[in-house]
């Protein structure tokens, strides 16, 4: 019997700049020991969201980049409050928005996105995770993985071979 529990690890989207950038995860953001003056969010995930208002809290001008609007595949409705929650906090929800080139010049990251230019001091990316399975062969030892590379599971934590089990974040119910 074996079990495959590899995790999973922040999900960086393809934006042109983003990766040559000191960009943070939700890693870097909670280690962190300064609060930026300004912060820039992708995503609008829990987690985007958790880091975003507590940010906002403790005194960041905070900007959220939403590609669609917040909670969209979970419940709009919470996600319109959510939004409107945010906004009277001050926190800027840019919603149908998306970076398409990422800078970082003299300590400070210029965004380009479809609705202008957005400036911050620091750039959290939290826009998912994806599981870390992609150089682990699975379908050579007949394990099932779905379309995002996670391992497909069944009640019991069985994979498609009745021998190997899978658990956390590297499965579909990560």
């Amino acid at each position: 019997r074996c079990l495959v529990a590899t995790g999973a690890s922040p999900a960086v989207p393809p934006i042109p700049g983003l990766k040559e950038s000191p960009y943070w995860t939700s890693t870097e953001a909670l280690a962190s020991d300064t609060i930026p003056e300004r912060l820039a969010v992708i995503g609008s995930s829990v987690v985007a969201l958790e880091l975003a208002q507590a940010f906002a809290r403790l005194g960041s001008k905070v900007t959220v980049l939403a590609r669609n609007t917040l909670f969209f595949r979970e419940d709009p409705a919470i996600g319109e409050a959510v939004t409107a929650a945010f906004r009277a906090e001050g926190i800027e929800v840019l919603e149908h928005t998306q970076a398409s080139q990422v800078a970082h010049m003299d300590g400070e990251f210029v965004l380009t996105t479809t609705h202008g230019e957005l400036r911050a001091d620091k750039l959290l990316v939290a826009t998912g995770r994806t599981p870390n399975t992609r150089s682990l062969a699975l379908d050579a030892a007949g394990v099932t993985v779905n379309a995002q590379g996670a391992i497909v599971i069944d009640q019991g934590m069985r994979t498609s071979n009745p021998n190997i089990y899978a658990g956390g974040e590297c499965t579909e119910r990560g």
